[in-house]
């Protein structure tokens, strides 16, 4: 039970939501497949959204695509629970191909702590319930272990942070919306690992105060611990409201999803506010993300970086949006690991170092023809990206169904060949960060490649981190 002043306060915060229309889902269902599961172990209960081109797909076609996989946690209940969650993302989950999982929060009602100051029980168990969630899916879906989003609403953003911050290797990013942020319930000492993990902290000129002022926090918290892809924007007249698009605009440049129709956050968007990264995020001239070194001199010659870090992407540009005026010339191309054509604009020089994106020489950022980029095909699943050695990995290509039978396929490890075929297993003994690589050669003569990261730990930090983790 939390103090009668602060459950007063809690009520009068819920009388104001509800007037705003704050908790409603004005977003429109989807065409996918929406299902309350029960997690076997925990028993905890989460909404689970498949999207209309999953469900609607045969389970080999499936296994030929990426389903990058959304956990979205949500607010404070009774105002806000895992069901409306789950609704609100339905029409971005179908755009993009995101699976979507809403676990159910015990933590966070009117009667419970608030603003969150420690790590307590009930915090505790929905970690833990979380975990599991996350494993079942993993287990019962085709979502992709190398592609998960953190995100939240309102209250669930203490949840969205804290995950990211203890599991880092559990997620790929992170976007809150409206979102709450308590810095004593994050482990400093644990934020080397996710320092490259792209970071969005989105928030409303109309927002509640705590939401308003415990967001500036969470830049803050970012900005001072060293992450280097950290981007924040401020939302002109929005209230406390849902807003998945950005979210799901974020995450489908992290994962490198096309999406099958144009998002209208460009449109319906527009910020007040915002570092230079998160501005030219909205404006849909985000280039890059900023990678991690992939390796330093030492005595004994080149030694693998140890931060933990999900594999860089390459950020292809916003679909068009009306009466954008793009710059016009064909650009030059090449296909990269992120599934898209990666375009260059001739004179358009970027400063890289600092995770957001500048202008050299005060030159206006340019913005790429959406035209000239088209979908690279091939991707690479693996069965994990992170894990003590010796890591048993498995792999295979994401292709087209027909070209698994008809292409050439050439596996690299760091450079090396592995072999041929479109799947395969190697045993990875040598800690540090691997990098996969494959070459598909078409029937017609047509090359692609991707490339995907793996991070092998030593046994004995291992050991000693899941030590730590028990005491």
């Amino acid at each position: 039970m939390c103090p009668p002043t602060l459950r007063a306060w809690a009520l009068a915060v819920a009388a104001l939501t509800v007037l705003s229309g704050g908790c409603a889902v004005p977003q429109g269902r989807g065409s996918g497949r929406l299902q309350h599961i029960v997690e076997p172990t925990t028993r905890r209960g989460y909404w689970l959204y498949l999207p209309k081109d999953y469900v609607n797909s045969e389970e080999s076609q499936r296994g030929a695509r990426r389903w990058p996989l959304v956990v979205t946690f949500h607010g404070m209940k009774p105002f806000d629970n895992a069901h409306p969650q789950a609704c609100e993302w339905q029409q971005e989950a179908d755009r993009y191909g995101f699976i979507v999982v809403a676990p159910e929060l015990r933590a966070f009602d009117v009667l419970g702590e608030f603003p969150l100051r420690g790590v307590n029980r009930l915090f505790k168990s929905d970690e833990e319930a979380t975990l599991a969630i996350l494993d079942h899916v993993l287990r019962t879906t085709r979502a992709d272990p190398s592609n998960v989003l953190s995100t939240s609403w309102s209250s669930g953003g203490y949840m969205a942070h804290y995950m990211l911050n203890r599991h880092p290797d559990r997620f790929t990013c992170l976007a809150v919306r409206q979102s709450n942020f308590s810095a004593s319930v994050l482990d400093p000492d644990r934020a080397r690992r996710s320092q490259y993990h792209p970071i969005l902290i989105i928030n409303t000129q109309n927002d509640f105060a705590v939401c308003r002022r415990e967001s500036r926090d969470a830049i803050h918290w970012y900005e001072t611990h060293g992450y280097k892809n950290t981007f924040w924007v401020l939302i002109k007249d929005k209230g406390h409201e849902r807003t998945p698009d950005l979210a799901a605009y974020f995450f489908g440049l992290v994962s490198g999803v096309q999406p099958s129709s144009a998002p209208q956050v460009l449109v319906q968007r527009q910020a007040i506010d915002g570092n230079e990264g998160g501005l030219a995020f909205l404006a849909g001239r985000l280039a890059s993300f900023q990678a991690p070194p992939a390796t330093r001199l030492a005595a004994g010659g080149p030694e693998r970086d140890r931060a933990a870090a999900p594999s860089p992407r390459q950020v292809s540009p916003a679909p068009p949006v009306p009466g954008d005026q793009r710059l016009a010339g064909p650009p030059a191309t090449a296909r990269t690991s992120s599934g898209y054509v990666a375009a260059s604009v001739p004179g358009d020089e970027r400063v890289a170092g600092d995770g957001n994106e500048r202008a050299a020489a005060g030159k206006p950022l340019a913005a790429v023809p959406v035209r000239n980029l088209r979908p690279n095909p091939v991707n690479i699943r693996v069965s994990s990206i992170i894990g003590l050695e010796p890591l048993a990995l498995g792999f295979s290509a994401e292709c087209p169904p027909a070209w698994q039978q008809s292409a050439k396929f050439f596996w690299t490890l760091d450079g090396e060949e592995i072999g041929q075929g479109v799947n395969g297993q190697k045993t990875l003994t040598g800690d540090g960060i691997h990098t996969l690589g494959l070459r598909v050669v078409t029937a017609t003569g047509e090359e692609y490649h991707a490339t995907r990261t793996v991070r092998v730990l030593p046994r004995e930090v291992g050991v000693s981190a899941a030590a730590g983790e028990n005491k």
